[in-house]
């Protein structure tokens, strides 16, 4: 039978009270990362002819510079004014944003299209750039995109796991970590409920764009509790001291952050890993989403079939959080942190396998299952979407903060706002340009679907490769290995 105490944090001891609002603070920040991230897909996706073609160029001319900047920005306001300051000014800085777009600028998206342009552009380019029309001339819904984005980079990544990361120890970690895995991936699942049920239970009450505004109001909402709760962690006398502390200590340019990578190979391991990752998971994101809209082109019905995911991934995450405190006490971090790469070849193999299918055994296999062949497709694309996330919010992101741990903590710190934002930034980017070459070539990525599968495989090859080598490395480190055995 399962010993919950061999799970649960020691709640008798003096930082329990900490603790528990942390793990309520990540429950709302992951509540209002999934609630954004589906969102933002169903709107640029589904807001013009262009649909999931216009994802890759957000990505390289608005996500990937947008990734420098605020790295940028975070070293200089974090320098200069600490952590606790620094989250209040993103934090609320997001939000703004969010509910401008949703009560003004949205209720007006036909106003604020840009109809000149779109028939100027579409006049010059070719084909293939009706990606990049769509992101130039929806910019209101690119705004919102890039606005949801940076919740994860900032809000999340950054600065909350540094939060998270100073005030934790490596054998604290072993406990901490995964349960702040099995608490957020409750968050998905209430996240996917809520947004299905009004996308979906409730579209006879109100329409898409009340249940917008709806959406972003209890995000706003989740977004005060947070800052609350910031509040409440900060003021105590030891977390200013220690802010302070940092603060001084940790007074470097963002060129220094950058160098401290490539000087550190740990460091650089941790970024292969995070860089691979975004490659891997965004190579089949155009041609999936793209088949989903087909299915589902109402904004409507593409956020409520996303929803779905949404809460079958926390479902399987919360499941596979409760399992991986026991995982990392039986097996190395090594054979743990494969699991992710592993998951993601095998069904990376088996929907670019679907892709390639010559027609009439592709029309006679989803006969077989009785279901169309798109829908097959689409099936196929969300066990991968559903599989590889679970993976990631679990075993993957609770291994690369404990590598982060093995690292001392000036020069973790430095890093990491890097690598979080730039690195899977960068990832992402990397698959946006093979897809923008392959679309303004042929007009379709979908006519390159091997070249995108053989990515897609080399990739997570040299993911399973650095994976190793961080593991080598790690196992050498006599604090972790001591971490390991305790």
């Amino acid at each position: 039978m399962i010993n919950l105490k061999t799970f649960l944090p020691d709640l008798s001891t003096t930082s329990a009270k900490k603790r528990l609002l942390t793990l309520l603070q990540f429950f709302l920040i992951i509540f209002v990362y999934h609630t954004l991230k589906d969102l933002k897909d169903s709107l640029v996706i589904t807001g013009s002819d262009a649909g999931a073609e216009v994802i890759p160029f957000i990505k390289i001319w608005g996500m990937l510079p947008l990734a420098f900047i605020a790295s940028y920005f975070f070293s200089k306001l974090y320098n200069k004014f600490g952590r606790e300051k620094t989250f209040y000014f993103f934090t609320f800085s997001l939000l703004s944003l969010y509910l401008v777009f949703a009560c003004f600028l949205y209720p007006i998206r036909e106003t604020l299209f840009l109809n000149n342009l779109y028939t100027f552009l579409t006049r010059v380019l070719p084909t293939g750039a009706k990606g990049f029309i769509a992101m130039i001339t929806n910019w209101h819904y690119t705004l919102f995109y890039l606005a949801a984005e940076l919740w994860s980079l900032l809000i999340l990544s950054i600065l909350f796991w540094g939060y998270v990361n100073e005030n934790t120890s490596l054998k604290e970690a072993k406990k901490f970590y995964p349960l702040c895995m099995f608490v957020g991936n409750f968050a998905g699942i209430l996240s996917g409920q809520t947004s299905h049920y009004l996308c979906h239970t409730l579209t006879h009450i109100y329409s898409w764009e009340e249940t917008l505004k709806i959406m972003i109001l209890m995000v706003s909402f989740c977004g005060l509790i947070i800052m609350g709760i910031n509040r409440t962690l900060y003021s105590k006398a030891e977390n200013l001291k220690q802010d302070s502390q940092n603060k001084l200590k940790q007074a470097h340019s963002f060129k220094d952050n950058l160098l401290a990578i490539f000087q550190s190979k740990p460091l650089f391991y941790i970024a292969s890993l995070v860089v691979g990752f975004g490659l891997t998971s965004n190579l089949i994101e155009v041609v999936w989403k793209e088949s989903i809209r087909s299915l589902h082109p109402s904004p409507q019905a593409y956020n409520a079939y996303i929803n779905q995911l949404t809460s079958y991934i926390g479902f399987f995450a919360v499941c596979m959080a409760f399992l991986s405190r026991f995982i990392f006490n039986r097996f190395s971090w090594s054979k743990v942190a494969l699991i992710t790469p592993v998951t993601l070849l095998m069904t990376s193999f088996i929907f670019f396998s679907s892709l390639m299918m010559p027609g009439d055994y592709l029309n006679a296999f989803s006969s077989f299952l009785g279901m169309s062949p798109i829908l097959l497709i689409v099936t196929l694309g969300s066990m991968h979407y559903v599989l590889g996330l679970t993976a990631k919010y679990t075993l993957f992101d609770t291994s690369k903060e404990m590598a982060f741990l093995s690292i001392e903590s000036e020069e973790r710190l430095r890093a990491k706002s890097v690598i979080d934002s730039i690195g899977s930034r960068f990832g992402k980017s990397g698959a946006s340009c093979l897809y923008q070459l392959l679309l303004l070539t042929s007009g379709a990525a979908s006519s390159h679907i091997s070249i995108i599968g053989i990515s897609s495989i080399l990739v997570i090859g040299f993911s399973i490769f650095a994976t190793k080598k961080l593991g080598a490395h790690l196992s050498r480190t006599n604090e972790y290995q001591a971490s390991l055995s305790s």
